[in-house]
């Protein structure tokens, strides 16, 4: 009898734990062999969750234990001496299915199962809008800087300071808009760690569960 109840109790456990996990089922197209190292960082270093040996034709999966939501990275190299390509995800307690490329592995993704990297997406796009600006009115600084035009200079640095204003302000927004997800003090403390103010505000929008998350603790150990 107490060993029927001590495989029930193992049984109980191992569903709990499965509950937790994170599976990740990774496409990349063009892929025909490489390392793959699946990691996550943690104070200031990153600390390796899970890796894959890719030959031609294997199905690239992990599988994670989470305690909550968290950003997560998957580092790619393809042979010794070649440079490593990263992508990351926000990664959430269910399957998550990703689609990317060889080529712009890193750069084109598509991420489904994940609300909080949905939303994330999102994000990224409405903020390539600000940098895809910015780096126009980079480029038409260097030819004015060859010809010293210095009233046009004056008036692209004007230009530029505008943007990043806008650009904090659309970033703080977003992240109170989306203040009942993790997302939101990930946003904060990447993107916006500059100013204590803007973090005390999205800090104070975040909902009790979200202020319990990593890294809304984050910010509170800033504020405070």
């Amino acid at each position: 009898m107490k060993l029927y109840y001590i495989v029930f109790l193992l049984f109980i456990i191992g569903c709990a734990d499965e509950s937790q996990k994170s599976t990740i089922n990774l496409d990349i197209k063009g892929l025909k062999k490489g390392t793959l190292v699946l990691k996550k960082l943690s104070d200031s270093s990153f600390v390796k969750l899970d890796s894959f040996i890719v030959n031609s034709g294997d199905k690239i999966n992990f599988s994670v234990l989470l305690d909550q939501p968290e950003m997560l990275f998957i580092d790619l190299k393809l042979n010794e001496g070649s440079d490593i390509k990263t992508l990351n995800f926000f990664a959430e307690k269910s399957k998550i299915d990703i689609v990317t490329n060889l080529e712009n592995f890193g750069y084109e993704l598509i991420v489904k199962g994940s609300k909080n990297d949905s939303i994330y997406r999102n994000y990224i796009s409405l903020n390539k809008k600000f940098n895809d600006q910015k780096l126009d009115l980079l480029k038409k600084s260097f030819e004015k800087s060859k010809s010293n035009d210095l009233d046009s200079l004056k008036i692209i640095e004007n230009l530029l300071i505008n943007i990043n204003r806008r650009q904090i302000l659309h970033n703080a927004n977003f992240a109170v808009r989306n203040s009942d997800f993790e997302l939101a003090p990930y946003i904060a403390i990447t993107d916006l760690y500059k100013s204590k103010k803007i973090l005390d505000t999205v800090y104070k929008s975040l909902n009790i569960g979200i202020k319990n998350s990593k890294y809304a603790k984050q910010i509170k150990s800033i504020i405070d």
